[in-house]
């Protein structure tokens, strides 16, 4: 088959992948994002997890399986933790991790495609994607940037990213914010930490910081989001959003 940009293309011989929903039913071609799995066991599929079998079935086979006492391979479909979509000719997409999956209003947005549209404005060096808790849509997307050497922070650049979320992707990736910060959380290795940005902006605790590449940073991109002075922790933040960007190192 012909590659796509932007696709993985369709499954290889011997590999059967299919779509869920989170209710565990199939996602139909064309239609809307779920979860990747794969149908049918393959030569060289990890067998276990050494001294833990139970996590093993737990994270990769428990979530679609309707019965546990089924000895069937065809009702234990593998779980791979990745949101995709399937296009109308067979072409999977997909999304990123099901963790960095932002859900807003039953839309499943990834936060690499929020971030690929924010990086076609020619100012931005680098753009974060965070999901924030919202009354109406469930989840909506923050979106971070930082900006290149000798460009200066201003409303226009704001506009753009915005006006490129709109147009690239659709009114449903509009965010709730721009923030144009001096730089991005990294660690020593240049990977940004959206798990600290993301808990800036739903008001948690960030954590451990000082092993960062530029642990000063984030206080200053705190007291942008929250202000100067103290802030009260939130205490009912969805489990999605305590587990963003959790697997960053």
């Amino acid at each position: 088959d012909p590659m796509k940009p932007g696709s993985a293309g369709p499954g290889v011989p011997g590999i059967h992948p299919v779509i869920y929903d989170e209710e565990g039913k199939e996602v139909q071609k064309g239609t809307k994002a779920g979860n990747i799995c794969i149908r049918n066991p393959w030569p060289g599929i990890m067998q276990t997890i050494w001294k833990d079998p139970d996590r093993f079935v737990k994270t990769y086979y428990a979530k679609d399986n309707k019965d546990p006492k089924s000895k069937k391979w065809q009702d234990w479909p593998y779980f791979a933790g990745d949101g995709a979509v399937q296009a109308e000719d067979g072409y999977f997409r997909i999304l990123g991790r099901v963790d960095d999956v932002i859900n807003v209003a039953g839309h499943r947005l990834g936060t690499k495609e929020l971030e690929s549209a924010c990086l076609v404005v020619p100012e931005i060096a680098e753009a974060a994607v965070v999901p924030v808790a919202d009354e109406a849509r469930g989840r909506v997307p923050e979106v971070y940037v930082a900006l290149k050497p000798g460009i200066q922070a201003s409303e226009r650049i704001e506009k753009q990213v915005i006006k490129e979320l709109e147009t690239l992707i659709g009114k449903i990736a509009r965010p709730k914010s721009v923030r144009i910060v001096p730089d991005m959380p990294k660690t020593r290795s240049g990977k940004i930490m959206r798990r600290v940005l993301a808990a800036i902006s739903n008001k948690m605790p960030v954590g451990d910081v000082t092993t960062l590449a530029n642990p000063e940073v984030v206080e200053q991109i705190r007291v942008m989001v929250q202000g100067a002075g103290p802030v009260e922790t939130a205490t009912n933040v969805g489990e999605d959003i305590k587990k963003f960007g959790q697997d960053e190192r």
